[in-house]
């Protein structure tokens, strides 16, 4: 039998609200782009890193909205969904501000291998010409700070205090 682990909400976030699960998902892009920082320092450029990497930038994009008052249920559906630049764009007209040089062109270059379809998970047929993985890194960082920015909730005392 294979080991298992038990993968718990992040502690002290209130996961109702749109704050805290704005939160959540920045911690998920967090975690997905430390991964790919440890993938970068082993092996750069590979699928799994690039995966990643897109990941982490569709889940800043989408904690940032979420935090703007944008539904889950109406980023589940189109023209949202895994669309790196129908979610950039809405996030500019909601207040993203990022001060990282070619943004626009970046993001609807990844796009073409992160939206429809997915390709960068399945598409092995075609080459593929993207960005240096870790020249993504600075863009998803400024993603994520973002929503970083907003308040923890208080975190409830345990026994010991």
């Amino acid at each position: 039998m294979a080991s298992s682990a038990t993968r718990l909400p992040p502690a002290g976030l209130d996961l109702s609200t749109p704050a805290g699960l704005a939160k959540a998902l920045a911690i998920g892009a967090s975690e997905c782009l430390k991964a790919a920082h440890d993938l970068d320092a082993g092996f750069s450029d590979l699928t799994g890193e690039y995966i990643v990497t897109f990941h982490a930038i569709e889940l800043g994009l989408k904690a940032f909205l979420i935090s703007k008052g944008v539904t889950e249920k109406q980023l589940r559906k189109r023209p949202f969904g895994h669309d790196l630049v129908h979610l950039y764009e809405e996030a500019k007209t909601r207040g993203m501000l990022l001060n990282i040089p070619n943004t626009d062109d970046l993001i609807s270059w990844i796009n073409e291998w992160h939206c429809d379809e997915v390709k960068i998970r399945y598409d092995f047929k075609q080459a593929r010409t993207l960005p240096i993985c870790n020249a993504l890194f600075p863009l998803a960082e400024a993603i994520i700070a973002l929503t970083g920015k907003i308040p923890n909730p208080p975190i409830k005392p345990t026994a010991a205090e």
